[in-house]
């Protein structure tokens, strides 16, 4: 009898699949490990917003007085404008607390930012190497001019101690790995 297709023991042989390659943590459901320099430079981060927002608000304290009386000063020196003492008052009161809306949105933004780099997101690390090397600037200059208070001072150099050692952690080999393994992942 004869049968009709190939023979059985002459088909080709076929190799298994290879095996699949390992899972990462991420996949796996577990969280991608976090390096310290990584966590270093988010307390950092925190640290340098929690000083911000406390430097903001003492600048308020004492510095309102002083704003309310350059405000007198300049109505007076050009001639007034009309403006009374109520005037005068409500303007800097605007001002400052339209300041302080602003001053509240960009700490907001901050600890966004800093979370997000913590979680491995590398446009928030750039985000935050951006404006802290704007921060840095900005802090040099300010102890450049002089005129600086005792207290604005310390903070000023506080501030960018905190800031140029967040930036340097954030890009260590270490971290660097961790945002390039966060991405692929991601």
């Amino acid at each position: 009898m004869t049968t009709s297709g190939p023979d059985p023991d002459q088909s080709p042989r076929y190799d298994p699949m290879p095996a699949a390659p390992p899972l990462s943590d991420r996949e796996m459901g577990q969280p991608l490990a976090r390096p310290k320099p990584v966590d270093t430079a988010f307390t950092l981060w925190i640290a340098n917003a929690a000083l911000s927002l406390i430097a903001y608000v003492v600048t308020l304290t004492l510095g309102g007085d002083a704003l309310r009386e350059a405000a007198r000063d300049s109505a007076r020196a050009s001639g007034g404008g009309g403006l009374s003492e109520a005037d005068i008052d409500t303007a800097v009161t605007a001002g400052l607390v339209f300041s302080g809306v602003i001053a509240v949105a960009f700490f907001a933004l901050y600890l966004l930012f800093a979370f997000k780099m913590r979680a491995g997101r590398n446009w928030a690390r750039i985000t935050l190497t951006v404006l802290g090397a704007l921060g840095l600037i900005s802090g040099l200059f300010s102890l450049l001019g002089g005129g600086l208070d005792a207290v604005s001072l310390v903070l000023n150099i506080i501030q960018i101690a905190l800031i140029g050692t967040a930036i340097f952690m954030m890009w260590q080999k270490e971290a660097t790995h961790y945002f390039e393994a966060a991405k692929r992942t991601g």
